[in-house]
């Protein structure tokens, strides 16, 4: 049976990467569970900011493992569940699996060979280990996602080291 308890903590996750969340579109693409998964997600929301203006939608479609579909300007999120736990499994076009309180760093940037290499150095001399890598781009030569999950938090300045990298647009760390 999934655990959606982390819902809240991914929506409230969702302020680093969107700190001006004013409005905002919440579809739900699921039937089942749809109050518990309403109610925590809109909790969540309101946690980042009471104020926010949240228009709600149903999806038509039932889907298997997606759960619910948040826009906020431009950028759209996707939260999924497998039998255990609730993710978001995309940002925007890129693929990823991001569970609620874990650590590690969202790196967007060009797709360019040694980008990969020069984050995990960076990480590897702040002694930081990396549990899981994906990496999803737009085509070859295009831009890209890097999502490095770790075993413990990212410093500020590793992330500001990150972010200086030739080719990496921004670099948000999760908590």
């Amino acid at each position: 049976m999934t655990d959606y308890s982390g819902l809240r903590s991914l929506v409230t996750l969702m302020e680093r990467f969107e700190p001006n969340m004013e409005q905002v579109t919440l579809t739900i693409m699921t039937a089942d569970d749809r109050d518990e998964i309403v109610n925590l997600l809109l909790a969540g929301l309101r946690e980042v900011n009471p104020n926010m203006q949240i228009k709600m939608e149903n999806s038509t479609g039932e889907y298997a493992s997606h759960v619910a579909q948040l826009v906020v300007g431009a950028n759209k999120y996707v939260f999924s569940k497998d039998y255990r736990e609730t993710y978001i499994s995309e940002i925007n076009v890129y693929a990823c699996r991001i569970t609620a309180d874990t650590h590690g760093i969202l790196v967007y940037h060009h797709d360019y060979p040694g980008v990969i290499h020069d984050v995990s150095r960076i990480l590897a001399q702040h002694e930081i280990n990396i549990s899981k890598l994906n990496v999803s781009r737009e085509q070859k030569g295009k831009l890209a996602l890097l999502v490095s999950l770790t075993d413990e938090e990212i410093p500020v300045k590793a992330n500001e080291q990150i972010e200086t990298l030739p080719n990496v647009t921004k670099a948000i760390s999760l908590p």
